[in-house]
């Protein structure tokens, strides 16, 4: 079944939210309205919508000020922004730019050009976005892209590779719901962490791996935080009985009754100031095997790093 592309509508005039969003629902779009532009910041977050439409002056925050506080997290720095306004001069529109707005409408907007420009700008994001439909962060080809300017620029750099223990038990016994709020917390562990180097890059691999790209000195204490971090809300997943038992106990895929750690994470690191690192297949293949290790610790989370010369 196709995706239905889900549309934030922001602006404070009722008649313009009306006509706007009779226009994108006629079009075959799920449209979600804000009348301020806290409002579209809080909805943003919570709906995940596919492409942003923003009334260029609002009450409580402009245009402008919801792009620069949604820019700011990982998850939505490729999702299309549309400004919807009625001023036309160029240091606006200047500044705009700078804030990686994609498009703008000019008021009053025709139905066909609104709708056009939508659907470009959805399908020119979906040609070049691979995120991770439940964290919204960058997928498989982009991390490739991230790791191998990284080895291309010659700078001492690190890469995190993040596995969840226990991961698929979890789901078994408490279902996929369950997985998907355990996963989406983990992105944002692993993301506040990161931000301890504002040049890092995180990356969703699939499933229960995720990925971090730091510079060499900020890669032990972001692995730490996401250890530490991930050990304290690990029993908040679990009710209360697998909780006081500090255990999960559950049938395994023999079908046989077997007792599970709580979940944890292992994280193996692969960086560059011993030995040098020439190709994305090298560093996979070093993380993969750092992170089995960090893996194989007996309680709790624990990270690797790559010692060897």
């Amino acid at each position: 079944m196709e995706h239905t592309a889900k549309i934030l509508l922001a602006d404070d005039s009722h008649a313009i939210r009306f006509l706007v969003s009779e226009i994108l629902t006629s079009a075959g779009f799920e449209v979600i309205q804000a009348e301020d532009g806290q409002e579209a910041i809080e909805k943003t977050y919570k709906e995940n919508p596919d492409l942003l439409i923003l009334d260029y002056e609002m009450p409580k925050k402009t245009g402008f000020e919801v792009v620069r506080e949604v820019r700011s997290h990982t998850g939505y720095l490729h999702t299309p922004i549309i400004i919807f306004t009625a001023v036309t001069d160029k240091e606006t529109k200047l500044e705009g730019l700078g804030l990686d707005i994609d498009d703008y409408l000019t008021k009053p907007a025709d139905e066909d050009e609104i709708v056009a420009r939508v659907k470009l700008l959805l399908k020119r994001n979906k040609q070049k976005m691979d995120s991770n439909p439940l964290t919204r962060l960058p997928g498989n080809p982009s991390i490739q892209t991230r790791i191998e300017a990284e080895i291309a620029s010659g700078r001492k750099f690190a890469v995190l590779y993040c596995d969840l223990n226990n991961f698929k038990s979890f789901n078994d016994k408490y279902g996929f719901e369950a997985g998907d709020q355990v996963l989406k917390t983990e992105a944002d562990i692993i993301v506040k962490a990161a931000a301890q180097d504002p040049t890092s890059f995180v990356g969703h691999i699939g499933g229960d791996d995720f990925i971090v790209v730091s510079a060499f000195d900020k890669a032990e204490p972001i692995a730490r935080q996401i250890v530490q971090e991930t050990d304290r809300l690990s029993p908040s997943f679990y009710n209360e009985q697998d909780r006081e038992r500090g255990y999960m106990l559950s049938i395994n895929r023999k079908g046989e009754p077997e007792q599970f750690s709580l979940l944890a994470i292992g994280i193996g690191v692969v960086h560059n100031t011993k030995k040098p690192l020439t190709s994305f297949a090298q560093v996979s293949n070093i993380g993969t095997e750092l992170k089995c290790l960090a893996k194989k610790h007996p309680v709790g989370s624990y990270y690797v790093m790559d010692r060897r010369s």
